[in-house]
């Protein structure tokens, strides 16, 4: 009777003992709040260097992982593993390549498999000088007039005038240091000269650049070849891959030749469409 009665109150508390033993307790996780964080909402561009932050609460985490996507793809994944602690802070800069609606996702996991996650958009917006960067080929028409005032053993003055002559052009753009600026490496001919624009919309306006053109005269009896100093003006407007250019050139020079000697003059407008080709 007294064995029975001790397996009971044996079993009895072992019940009572089942019946208190706690739930694991579920894991937490919330972004990291401060403007230098990114969260709901955050509007940034696309490259730049942003910093994400999580704390996660719980019992033995185990892991931790931040996840990027955009309708549905994953567009990069940060995985981390936790030593089982009950509080974990997380903080580092990433960069979004995509630009758009992106889905921030943090997932922690615990020990005994559970998990909680957290998630918030942010919106990624195309630098306005990014879509200019690229290399462009094509053929620029020029329109003006050239001259050349000669003095000295009864040389005639030199004019040429000219309409739509073309002039193959190469221009790389790469981005500049601030939002709305490039840099742009032009070739024109066998000439390469560097340039520095300021982005407004689809529209590049180039600070005024120079160039040094060599031209050459035969007298008859020799020939030159003087140096004109060109500055060109232009705008530049993207069109799908298309960038159209338009603006003007202006150039003055010298030449003394032993008995001949002169200035040089020219103007021209100057427009055409280059093709991005990479």
């Amino acid at each position: 009777m007294k064995r029975n009665i001790l397996f009971m109150t044996c079993c009895i508390g072992l019940m009572l003992f089942a019946s208190c033993k706690k739930d694991p307790v579920a894991p937490t996780v919330t972004p990291i709040q401060g403007e230098q964080y990114l969260h709901e909402g955050s509007q940034v561009y696309a490259d730049d260097s942003v910093t994400i932050g999580f704390t996660a609460t719980g019992e033995k985490l185990t892991r931790l992982e931040t996840t990027l996507t955009q309708n549905g793809n994953i567009l990069s994944s940060y995985p981390e593993t936790i030593e089982q602690l009950a509080t974990y802070t997380t903080s580092y800069p990433i960069t979004i390549d995509a630009t758009g609606t992106v889905t921030i996702t943090c997932t922690v996991t615990d020990a005994v498999g559970q998990t909680a996650s957290t998630s918030f958009n942010v919106i990624v917006n195309e630098k306005p000088n990014a879509k200019f960067v690229g290399h462009y080929e094509g053929n620029a028409l020029a329109t003006g007039w050239m001259e050349a005032e000669i003095t000295g053993m009864g040389i005639d003055p030199i004019q040429d005038e000219f309409t739509d002559r073309e002039v193959p052009v190469v221009v790389d753009i790469v981005a500049g240091e601030g939002l709305y600026e490039v840099v742009a490496t032009c070739t024109i001919e066998d000439r390469t000269m560097t340039a520095t624009g300021t982005v407004e919309g689809d529209n590049i306006t180039f600070e005024t650049f120079n160039d040094v053109i060599t031209m050459e005269y035969d007298m008859g009896y020799m020939t030159i070849q003087p140096e004109i100093n060109v500055s060109y003006t232009v705008v530049a407007t993207l069109n799908g891959d298309q960038l159209m250019l338009e603006g003007s050139c202006t150039g003055q020079g010298d030449m003394n030749y032993g008995f001949v000697s002169g200035n040089l003059s020219m103007e021209a407008t100057i427009g055409g469409s280059l093709t991005k080709t990479r």
